[in-house]
C-alpha cells in the first residue's frame, strides 16, 4: 500500500485546542490509490483513499484531521470501516463569492458507525475526530486533489468551529472563540444528515 501523507503533531498544532498539548506523534496517515483508478463510483472497489487516525487525547482533545473546506465543485464521500468517529461538518458562508472566515452558517456533530456513508457537498468544511480506543479507518473517494488554501482557512482560525474533548469519559463540543455569532453544533447520525 502506498504512503501519500503522514500529518504529525507539529503540523497540527495550528488547529489544535491547546497547540501546546502533547499526545500521539504521527495524529494521521493517508493511503492513496487504495483502489483501481479505472472504478467507477457504482463499483465496491471505487474508494481513492485511506485514512487512519490514531486514537488518545491531546491535552483532553481527541485526535483530528486537519481540516478542510474544497476549493472545487466536487462532491466527497466517506465510508467509515472501522472505529468510532465524529465527523465535524460546519456550512460556510459565502459573502461576494468568497468564504466569510469566522462565521459559519450550520454546524454538525455526526457520530459515525462502521458502514456508514456521509456524502460531502462542497459548502462543507469538514474534519474527522477519532473519539474511540482504536484507531479511525475511513475511506473516501476523494480524486481531485487539494491545494494549501483548501486549509488555509482552518487553519487561520485554529481548527473547526468547535473542537470535541473528553469530559469525564464523554464527547463534548467546545465552541471555538474565534468564530463569531457561532450556531449550536447539532450532534445527529448519519442516516439523520442524509435527509436534510
Amino acid at each position: 500500500m502506498k504512503l501519500g501523507s503522514v500529518r504529525d503533531l507539529e503540523g497540527n498544532r495550528p488547529v489544535l485546542k491547546d497547540p501546546d498539548a502533547s499526545g500521539p506523534d504521527p495524529v494521521y496517515w493517508v493511503f492513496p490509490e487504495i483502489s483501481d483508478p479505472s472504478a467507477t463510483p457504482q463499483d465496491d472497489k471505487a474508494w481513492a483513499n485511506m485514512t487512519v487516525i490514531v486514537p488518545g487525547r491531546y491535552g483532553n482533545e481527541y485526535p483530528k484531521t486537519f481540516g478542510h473546506y474544497h476549493g472545487t465543485n466536487v462532491n466527497e464521500t466517506y465510508h467509515l470501516v472501522e472505529g468510532e468517529g465524529v465527523l465535524v461538518m460546519q456550512k460556510r458562508i459565502l459573502k461576494d463569492d468568497n468564504i466569510v472566515e469566522d462565521q459559519v452558517e450550520e454546524v454538525y456533530l455526526i457520530k459515525a458507525k462502521p458502514g456508514d456513508e456521509i456524502l460531502i457537498t462542497p459548502e462543507w468544511g469538514h474534519s474527522w475526530s477519532n473519539v474511540g480506543k482504536l484507531p479511525l479507518i475511513s475511506f473516501d473517494d476523494w480524486r481531485s486533489g487539494h491545494k494549501p488554501s483548501d486549509y488555509e482557512i482552518i487553519k487561520n482560525m485554529q481548527g473547526m468551529a468547535y473542537y470535541l474533548v473528553d469530559e469525564n469519559g464523554e464527547v463534548k463540543a467546545v465552541a471555538n472563540p474565534k468564530y463569531e455569532n457561532l450556531p449550536e453544533a447539532k450532534w445527529i447520525t448519519a442516516e439523520e444528515f442524509k435527509k436534510l
